[in-house]
């Protein structure tokens, strides 16, 4: 056990090292403009005491709490970088606090063990290891989140007898992930669920000799559960300016508005291009059971023998019960949000990347049930069975992951999606545009030392401040090139396949980027440019 942690440090320690190492390989994303635009509104906000209001006004993008916005945004304004990739900094920082509670939440419930495979199984999961680098929605609600249930479920040790450090922990945690995106609230519900059906496990019969919980006892957690919903709701308040214009009434707005938001979307699901709010109600699930690796199969398989064979041995002992009612509880946090958008048919669009935050929640029950599996079937034919096969499906994983840098977040299986290559003749890819760095970087290639009477005029169909951003990184890309909008001109055209794009822009075709031999990128040459080769 003791080896299985420290090795978990050390895997946790490397995984940081890895992904420091290469945020400079990563893009700009889609959002990352308007965000950045969002968070110095926010900093401003802070800076003048609220009088400057332009971070509260009413429009969409003041619907997301400020709390990673403003980390990233300080981060951004204090370092000698660009700011984007101080911003990245801090995304990779944010998603290394979702694989510690991966492994935190893991050996809590399984061990060691269960800790080193919850993480490697994080780390193996190549959609959200791909968004940690330039997703500034998605991952910051994703790694707080991961937090705030890390630490309602391990105080739940102590149900009902918390201490007050319990509730200030899971009060702050469960405020923060709610100042990211105000889903985060349903973690007061999810609190209240388990501590209290924690509570009512003990009265039944007891877990581990603890004496059953008195009136007074359950009273006092109701008290101190109240006391987490008022300190978290303090929390997100505080870093949401919008929110503070109307504490109660504008977090229940943001929420009935993120629960049907922009239903018009164009989205290209199962070979058809459709608006979003017609689409099938399993989008979720279907991304998911599309981007998951293998892996998470067989640790489901080995989980349900495990609980055969533990259920087998009655009288189950307390201890044994408290981390079944945990993983169920765990499990319900992970599946429940895919079940209410599945009931309520919630447009959704880009593929998984809403649901990132139930991923650390899948790696953390991987990681119990293969543990659980060799604890059940140690020295046994079938725990070397299992582990050959779990060996063999991490490999191929870890490959991908290697043969699709920097683009892990388009990551497909092979078992249902059929690879990255048949996957994009029927569903989205590229959706964020992350190949245009590529595809910037391949021109400036092309016309280094060049000499032109005019500017290279490059146009693409994503926003205009992500086609400059790589063109215009260098001393050499702001001589030669000069970002504009399909309407004016272009001489090149950066295409992806979203929305069919790639299907409908003239020119000739000089370029492609392609990762397992899927057409990501199209570089298309809609007129010559005025520019003479380097000598």
């Amino acid at each position: 056990m003791h080896g299985a942690r420290v090795l978990t440090g050390v895997l946790l320690a490397l995984l940081a090292g890895l992904m420091l190492a290469t945020v400079r390989d990563y893009g700009m994303s889609g959002d990352e403009g308007v965000q950045h635009r969002y968070a110095r509104r926010l900093l401003r906000y802070y800076a003048t005491l609220g009088a400057d209001r332009s971070a509260a006004a009413d429009e969409d993008v003041s619907m997301y709490g400020g709390f990673f916005e403003t980390v990233a945004e300080a981060a951004a304004s204090l370092s000698p970088d660009d700011p984007y990739r101080a911003r990245h900094v801090v995304n990779v920082l944010f998603s290394l606090a979702a694989f510690a509670a991966a492994a935190r939440m893991g050996a809590h419930l399984a061990g060691g063990t269960g800790g080193l495979v919850a993480l490697l199984a994080l780390a193996l999961t190549p959609p959200f290891y791909g968004h940690s680098f330039n997703n500034p929605k998605d991952i910051p609600f994703a790694a707080t989140f991961a937090v705030a249930v890390c630490v309602v479920l391990v105080v739940s040790d102590r149900s009902p007898q918390l201490r007050w450090r319990d509730a200030l922990a899971a009060g702050i945690a469960i405020g923060l992930t709610a100042a990211v995106r105000v889903a985060g609230i349903a973690l007061f519900g999810f609190a209240l669920a388990l501590w209290f059906a924690v509570a009512l496990a003990k009265a039944r019969g007891g877990i581990d000799g603890e004496a059953r919980p008195r009136r007074r006892e359950l009273a006092r957690l109701a008290a101190a559960w109240l006391g987490v919903v008022a300190l978290g709701w303090a929390v997100m308040i505080a870093l949401w300016p919008w929110a503070q214009a109307a504490p109660l009434r504008n977090p229940l707005r943001a929420l009935r508005a993120f629960s049907r938001f922009w239903e018009t979307m164009i989205v290209f699901y199962d070979g058809r291009y459709v608006p979003n709010g017609e689409v099938s109600r399993l989008y979720a699930p279907t991304w998911l059971a599309l981007t998951l690796p293998e892996l998470y199969l067989a640790a489901a398989l080995m989980g349900l023998a495990a609980l055969g064979a533990v259920i087998r041995q009655r009288p189950l002992a307390g201890a044994t019960r408290l981390r079944l009612l945990q993983c169920a509880w765990l499990a319900a946090v992970a599946v429940l949000p895919v079940g209410w958008v599945v009931l309520r048919h919630t447009p959704l669009y880009d593929g998984v990347r809403h649901f990132l935050f139930v991923m650390p929640l899948l790696a953390v029950l991987a990681g119990v049930s293969v543990a659980a599996f060799f604890r059940q079937f140690r020295r046994t034919w079938a725990a070397t069975a299992a582990g050959l096969v779990l060996a063999g499906l991490a490999l191929p994983t870890a490959s991908d992951m290697a043969a699709l840098h920097p683009y892990e977040a388009l990551y497909v299986n092979r078992l249902v999606a059929g690879g990255l290559r048949r996957a994009v003749e029927r569903y989205d890819a590229d959706y964020w545009c992350l190949t245009y760095k590529e595809g910037a970087e391949w021109l400036l290639r092309r016309y280094a030392g060049a000499r032109c009477r005019d500017k290279i005029r490059v146009a693409g169909n994503s926003i205009l401040l992500q086609v400059a951003y790589s063109l215009r990184a260098t001393e050499e890309g702001r001589r030669l090139f000069a970002p504009v909008g399909l309407a004016d001109a272009p001489h090149f055209a950066l295409v992806t396949t979203r929305f069919g794009d790639h299907q409908r822009t003239p020119g000739r075709l000089v370029h492609t980027v392609d990762r397992q031999g899927a057409r990501l990128l199209y570089v298309f040459e809609l007129e010559a440019p005025p520019c003479e080769a380097a000598p």
